[in-house]
């Protein structure tokens, strides 16, 4: 009697072969690039800190707050939540007191002047003008960067392959976080997922980088 193969389909760390004990070859990255990416996908680090910022809902104020475009998050930058509060107020004007995820004090933020201690943004005056109280959220979500899928004709960081991302996780709405295995370990070149129409050439090399970082396809 004939028995079926088993097929063993694509799972969250299929590709592993051997790993460092505890956690030390896994690190919990943020991921996007607006896609999806695929357990055993090989990875590229797009540098800068990631920030997103919102006015609290009761603010009286309708000035907006900006952040940098090219570099939200600076040296010292840490993942929270930054607020920005109005301690003086004036017309189309005002000082906002900044502090950090753990309330420290960074100094004060002027509207219409950049603010730039480990986060960089700009408060624009509104219609109506500020009062003390009134509110800026910003949230940092990544100090370092943002992994995403391994791009060879890119310029930004993401051309180098610089991990593998664990399990499939869907960034293409909103970057997410997830864990990718980024050290010491050794993993199976033929579940690893490449760019579409990737030569030889480039997985070698490609291949090349993951083993100066202790990954090491097999």
């Amino acid at each position: 009697m004939g028995q079926t193969p088993l097929i063993e389909k694509r799972h969250d760390g299929g590709f592993l072969v051997t790993e460092a004990r505890g956690h030390r070859s896994r690190d919990i990255v943020v991921l996007g690039g607006a896609a999806m990416i695929l357990a055993g996908q090989v990875l590229g680090l797009k540098a800068g800190g990631v920030a997103s910022a919102a006015a609290a809902a009761a603010n009286t104020g309708n000035g907006a707050i900006t952040m940098d475009a090219s570099t939200p998050v600076l040296s010292g930058g840490q993942l929270g939540v930054y607020k920005a509060i109005c301690t003086a107020a004036a017309a189309n004007g005002g000082t906002f007191a900044v502090t950090d995820p753990a309330h420290n004090a960074l100094g004060n933020a002027t509207v219409g002047t950049a603010f730039s201690n480990q986060i960089k943004f700009t408060i624009a005056d509104g219609a109506t003008d500020f009062v003390v109280g009134d509110e800026f959220d910003i949230d940092v979500i990544a100090v370092n960067g943002v992994y995403e899928a391994l791009n060879f004709s890119a310029s930004d960081g993401t051309q180098t392959a610089a991990a593998i991302s664990f399990a499939t996780v869907d960034a293409t709405l909103a970057d997410q976080s997830g864990l990718v295995v980024i050290r010491d370990a050794e993993v199976n070149s033929g579940e690893l997922i490449w760019p579409s129409g990737a030569t030889p050439a480039q997985i070698a090399a490609a291949s090349a980088q993951l083993v100066a970082l202790g990954v090491i396809p097999r």
